[in-house]
């Protein structure tokens, strides 16, 4: 039988401190039920959704980015890194998108009143999202928020930091692979904020938050020395992880750590590295609304294995 992580106790913090909620075996199939952010009015909400949205939505989440108890792992210890397998994920049937009105990122454009605060909730069916009767969108889930605690400070699930956390990054969904060093015995594994999709920037401050219910795995491996930030392996791409302010300075982050990374697994001098990342990186900033932008710097896997 498959033991499930359910959406309580709800941690608002990736902590050392929090009380470990589900025990898993490096290697064992598991899942976690996540909570929906809380959203909008219900006098959005539209008729038809009303039955959905009371059953998978709850006014009483507290604080942004809620993750579903935390999760030790039998044999994790700093000097480790948790890869954390995504089996599966099964979305809510409905979501939903906001827009606060008072974005700074837009100081331009007549957007920074919050009398001009905007909502939409849909329907999420077929792994489609229903914009309108005219717009379907194809969903991509992805974990917007995973972490594992700090050494020693509670980090809020709305940061990003070098434990992981509110990263929101579209790769981080069903077949990818997230690495991150683990800096207390058992790892904490945090786990939240599912979309149903987002585009780069997240620029609403939201994408389409739902819940899911999803399938893990966790297998440990010795840490890298160069690693510090998380990395995430797909079928078609390696990528690093940065966050920081600037935007230029999170990609800097994120750069370096392929460098490193690129040295350190495909004997890649830096310098070689470099030469070759000018022609084929794929960066982009994920998310700039969160305290710092997160950056992913990427290479196809195809072009690793050109390497010799």
């Amino acid at each position: 039988m498959i033991r499930r992580q359910g959406p309580s106790p709800l941690y608002y913090e990736a902590s050392p401190g929090n009380r470990p909620t589900l025990w898993v075996e490096p290697g064992e199939v598991f899942e976690v039920v996540t909570q929906m952010n809380r959203g909008p009015d219900i006098s959005v909400v539209p008729y038809h959704l009303l039955e959905d949205w009371s059953e998978y939505h709850s006014y009483q989440v507290e604080r942004a980015n809620p993750s579903s108890g935390a999760i030790w792992v039998h044999g994790a210890e700093p000097g480790m890194v948790i890869e954390v397998v995504i089996e599966n994920m099964e979305l809510a049937p409905v979501g939903y998108v906001a827009f606060s009105g008072n974005n700074t990122m837009f100081p331009s454009a007549p957007l920074t009143d919050e009398k001009l605060g905007a909502a939409r909730v849909v329907r999420i069916h077929d792994n489609q999202v229903i914009w309108d009767a005219g717009l379907t969108i194809p969903a991509r889930p992805m974990i917007g928020m995973m972490a594992v605690a700090p050494t020693h400070e509670a980090q809020s699930t709305v940061r990003v930091g070098h434990w992981g956390g509110n990263m929101d990054v579209q790769e981080v969904g069903p077949g990818a692979r997230v690495r991150l060093v683990v800096n207390v015995p058992g790892a904490l594994l945090h786990i939240g904020d599912v979309h149903a999709l987002q585009g780069d920037g997240e620029i609403s401050g939201t994408g389409i938050e739902t819940s899911a219910l999803v399938r893990l795995r966790v297998e440990l491996m010795p840490r890298p020395a160069e690693m510090i930030w998380p990395r995430i392996v797909t079928p078609d791409y390696i990528f690093t992880v940065g966050a920081d302010r600037p935007a230029e300075s999170a990609f800097r982050v994120a750069v370096s750590e392929l460098i490193r990374w690129l040295h350190a697994d495909y004997g890649l001098e830096p310098r070689e590295a470099v030469l070759l990342l000018s022609q084929v990186l794929e960066a982009r900033a994920t998310q700039v609304v969160n305290p710092t932008i997160t950056y992913v710097a990427g290479v196809r896997q195809e072009i690793l294995r050109g390497l010799v």
